[in-house]
């Protein structure tokens, strides 16, 4: 296949995925279930993560994933494992979090999800750290960061260069990719 390949034209899922609210960031299992984020305003609480199985050749009525998952707060951006084993999404200032946005994993059993676990601060910095994506195959975690370890000079202006430099660098506030291994973790 190449970028010159025939493409379809882009097909809006619909209904009961689509809604009046906003829906992003899918990630679908192996079974064909369709993990997503939805903003509902209506709700007292904020972005969530919703499932909807895919049963009989359509997907049916999202549900909002359980309180082991969801919070108040925001929870977003999720992946889930091909087998759907777990799940890793990002959660924003919650109690046991570093900062701004964290990661976070809870995996599937037999009673359900465990609670969501931070995955630490060798993964999560005191910024943003969302949009995980896992490489199954070498259980290589990839996410963004907005991590900054740049220097702030206010005792002058900086010259030009040294502007440049701070810019330039990989963790400088902007929102950067990172990868780490996983794979202990997930041989737990």
């Amino acid at each position: 296949a190449t970028l010159d390949a025939a493409w379809s034209e882009p097909k809006n899922i619909g209904s009961p995925i689509n809604t009046e609210d906003g829906e992003f960031y899918p990630s679908i299992a192996n079974n064909g279930d369709f993990y997503f984020t939805r903003d509902n305003p209506d709700l007292k609480t904020k972005d969530d993560i919703y499932k909807s199985v895919y049963e009989n050749n359509r997907y049916q009525k999202p549900k909002k994933l359980p309180m082991s998952i969801n919070t108040e707060g925001y929870e977003y951006n999720a992946f889930i494992a091909p087998d759907a084993s777990y799940i890793i999404f990002g959660s924003y200032n919650r109690k046991d979090g570093f900062g701004s946005g964290d990661l976070y994993i809870s995996f599937q059993t037999e009673d359900g999800w465990t609670p969501a676990e931070n995955l630490g601060a060798n993964i999560n910095s005191n910024k943003m750290d969302y949009c995980p994506f896992v490489d199954t195959k070498t259980n290589t975690l990839y996410f963004t960061s907005k991590r900054d370890h740049t220097k702030v000079q206010q005792e002058k202006a900086l010259t030009t260069e040294e502007f440049i430099s701070e810019l330039h660098k990989a963790d400088n506030g902007s929102s950067r990719l990172y990868q780490v291994s996983i794979d202990a973790l997930l041989k737990q």
